[in-house]
């Protein structure tokens, strides 16, 4: 078992005591929020203020939540919630959502994770053909990064007797909707898009993965169309991408060795139309000099490539150890 999902399969047998239910709210809390001490006690985790950080802290996990900010952390790893952590009253509250399809799914993946194993993995290299994608300063194009590093996952998957089929193969272009119509024709169990990203300043950095955005709530951030609330044939595995976006932004953070950037929530279109559990893989900033060089070396790839097969893998012992 990989190191980061056997931390996280022992997280879930301790917290398994003392949460077998989280469907009650306080009702000193606004309607559709949780406060930070009723999820402390859920966990048996001390509480304290770092900064303008919440802790949360028991012996086997590590909740962190930076006040009226969106961002969190679990274990170490960054995870982007929908709106900012606020102040009611005397309580630090977070939208109900995040913690019962995001903060929960992550920390008792056993009561969450689908009941079927998965057996078919989809992997998407992004753009193609028609479509470089991003570039960097030397001109390294992000449809042939991520061609070889999906190819190096899949290669990675099937030396585990993983079934994995892949929406291009060379230089092609399929449409955003070709690839979730294909994922569905061949009864995919778990999607990946995998890109390389671009941002108009050049100090942008580091690595990411997104999963849909909840119904009712914009995405974390810009990306996906900001004021776009609409519920999405995705949402059906809210809780399941949370699983699979955090394996994989856990293990890639370890294997690339880059800046957390989180994981993330956002409608693109390849993952908002995916009929099963999906996530879309950022793998580092073309327009990043340095981050570009890295992209364009065998060995860098090679290490992303692990981190998200690692990832994968790190699901599949989830969902299993959730079916004894």
């Amino acid at each position: 078992m990989h190191s980061i999902t056997r931390k996280l399969f022992l997280y879930n047998v301790v917290l398994l005591a003392g949460c077998s239910s989280v469907k009650t709210v306080e009702a000193k809390t606004p309607a559709g929020t949780v406060s930070l001490s009723y999820v402390a006690r859920l966990y048996s985790m001390k509480t304290s203020m770092f900064g303008k950080n919440m802790v949360l802290q028991n012996k086997y996990n590590k909740l962190e939540v930076e006040t009226n900010s969106r961002r969190a952390w679990i274990n170490g790893v960054m995870v982007w919630l929908h709106e900012p952590c606020r102040k009611h009253g005397t309580q630090w509250t977070i939208r109900e959502v995040d913690f019962k399809k995001g903060i929960d799914p992550i920390l008792r993946s056993y009561a969450y994770a689908p009941k079927a194993m998965p057996r078919l993995v989809v992997i998407d290299p992004g753009h193609g053909g028609k479509d470089s994608g991003a570039s960097g300063p030397n001109k390294v194009r992000e449809k042939e990064v991520v061609l070889d590093i999906s190819h190096r996952v899949r290669k990675h998957l099937e030396s585990k007797n993983i079934q994995v089929k892949m929406t291009r193969s060379g230089d092609t272009y399929p449409t955003l909707d070709q690839r979730s119509a294909y994922t569905y024709k061949v009864g995919g169990d778990l999607f990946l898009s995998i890109h390389a990203d671009g941002a108009a300043s050049p100090q942008a950095r580091g690595v990411e993965t997104f999963i849909t955005s909840a119904s009712g709530y914009d995405s974390s951030n810009y990306y996906g169309q900001a004021g776009d609330k609409s519920s999405q044939r995705n949402n059906e595995h809210d809780a399941a991408n949370a699983i699979l976006g955090f394996s994989i932004q856990s293990n890639l953070v370890k294997a690339s060795k880059r800046d957390d950037r989180g994981l993330r929530r956002a409608r693109f279109s390849v993952i908002k139309k995916a009929p099963c559990p999906a996530a879309l893989v950022e793998c580092g900033f073309l327009t990043n000099p340095t981050e570009e060089s890295l992209l364009n070396s065998a060995s860098y790839r090679e290490s992303v490539a692990r981190g998200i097969a690692n990832g994968v893998l790190g699901y599949f012992t989830l969902v299993k150890r959730a079916r004894k």
